[in-house]
């Protein structure tokens, strides 16, 4: 089926989609990854973490194969949750890896402490900051990676119940996942508002404006 092929053309592909490391950076895992896998199963329970009490064997073989028979023989309701790590190999970086997180690389912005780009008390008195990394990291710079359209193929399919996400990138709805089944915990680019009235400004509003910062206002 659709799914298994787009399950093996990921691991096949080596793209770091499918790679998992540290602070959901693209690490390899290419050496191990049947390890992984049966780490990955236990965790789920679909395998027995102890061998004297071997719990129903849910998959048939552990690996990708077997997943993706899981997913298409017994799967109805599927939430998925991710973080940054799903578009990490979009070029977007993480927060905390060492040398490429955005918290490391935050000195130009002058900043009290790298968290202060994301304090709404800090945006209040100086939003340069703020605008000038969301700039950087609007979701026209980057298109979804191979992860972000497995989940809308779940959702074609009929398999996803619901996407949870920490990206406030927008590559979900760029990639075509329905807004119905996202839950966007952090907000996102896809929408504003304003910080005194909470009138709602759309994604198209504000990349129209040619100057935001200090001296943005609300237009009513």
């Amino acid at each position: 089926g659709e799914i298994a092929k787009y399950i093996y053309g990921m691991a096949e592909s080596g793209d770091k989609e499918v790679e998992v490391g540290d602070e959901g950076t693209a690490d390899g895992i290419s050496e191990g990854t049947g390890d992984f896998l049966q780490l990955l199963a236990q965790r789920m329970g679909l395998l027995s973490m102890r061998e004297e009490a071997p719990a129903e064997r849910l998959l048939e073989e552990v690996s990708l194969k077997g997943v993706a028979d899981y997913i298409q023989s017994k799967c109805r309701n599927v939430i998925v949750m991710t973080g940054a790590g799903i578009s990490t190999a979009a070029g977007i970086p993480d927060f905390r890896s060492p040398g490429t997180g955005l918290y490391d690389n935050l000195q130009k912005y002058d900043l009290p402490s790298p968290q202060s780009v994301f304090d709404i008390g800090y945006f209040k008195t100086n939003p340069e900051p703020f605008f000038m990394l969301a700039k950087e990291l609007y979701p026209s710079n980057f298109k979804p990676t191979k992860c972000h359209y497995f989940i809308r193929l779940l959702a074609e399919k009929g398999k996803l119940l619901r996407h949870y996400t920490q990206n406030v990138d927008t590559l979900e709805r760029v990639a075509g996942i329905p807004g119905e089944k996202l839950v966007e915990a952090h907000g996102s680019f896809n929408v504003g508002h304003c910080v005194g009235c909470r009138k709602e400004f759309t994604q198209e509003w504000i990349k129209g404006l040619k100057h935001v910062g200090r001296k943005t206002r609300k237009q009513t």
